[in-house]
């Protein structure tokens, strides 16, 4: 049996030990659009804009977001990241919300340019909440801590074309001081996914995410749910591929 298929199983496991300590759970649809350009061997300008909405009926809220990113490879083994993130979302009727988010982070390349290619990537972000509806904004520190897997199943590294590949974290959020009210809470996901490289300018992605959240610092996670993500990401300045 490959290797890979075995990873596969342990994560899968993985998402159902999370499953089963939750009492409730929802069903979610994300949809990405991620533009990505590299350049001078070193810099990654990024933008990701999701759409994302729960499908239960009963309980529906959604919401619009945009992620501009800028990269700055220190190291062939370490990158540094910031990020913006921008969001608006309709929880339930009444309560609408703006956040903006600043990211500083970097990322770990354990192994790199192989058929298993394994990253560490650790963030600390600040929340700017805003309920629209009370007029009020509040402020939230976050640190978020992700192990990423990604598997090549025909090719020799993730810069092969033509290439499938599968996809694995696992992430924790971790709220520092006070938790906002609102849909967001300290949690923890899970996602298996399988990517298709048809050259250096596209790929695209599905991505099973299992999302377990509390809403307090000292409660049991006691919700998961369950989203589908589709991803669609292109990448521009294709003559110099090497800056990938």
């Amino acid at each position: 049996m490959p290797k890979w298929v075995k990873v596969y199983g342990v994560m899968l496991l993985a998402c159902g030990i999370l499953s089963s300590y939750a009492q409730q759970s929802d069903e979610q649809l994300w949809l990405d659009y991620q533009v990505s350009y590299p350049f001078g061997n070193r810099y990654l300008l990024e933008n990701t804009t999701t759409y994302s909405t729960l499908l239960n009926p009963d309980e529906k809220w959604w919401s619009l977001n945009i992620s501009p990113t800028f990269e700055y490879t220190l190291f062939t083994w370490l990158d540094l990241t910031s990020e913006v993130p921008i969001g608006y979302t309709i929880q339930k009727e009444g309560i609408t919300t703006f956040e903006i988010t600043p990211i500083l982070g970097g990322r770990l390349h354990i192994t790199q340019n192989r058929r298993v290619n394994i990253r560490f990537l650790a963030r600390y972000q600040q929340r700017y909440f805003y309920q629209r509806e009370a007029d009020d904004w509040d402020i939230s520190n976050r640190t978020r801590f992700k192990v990423e897997f990604y598997l090549c199943m025909n090719g020799p590294n993730l810069f092969a074309d033509k290439l499938w590949y599968g996809i694995m974290d696992y992430e924790e959020f971790i709220v520092l001081d006070q938790q906002l009210d609102e849909r967001y809470a300290n949690r923890r996901r899970a996602r298996t996914g399988l990517g298709y490289r048809l050259n250096y300018k596209h790929r695209f992605e599905l991505i099973y995410t299992l999302q377990s959240s509390r809403d307090e610092l000292d409660d049991s996670f006691i919700r998961a749910d369950n989203i589908l993500q589709l991803r669609y990401k292109m990448f521009l300045n294709p003559t110099k591929p090497a800056d990938e």
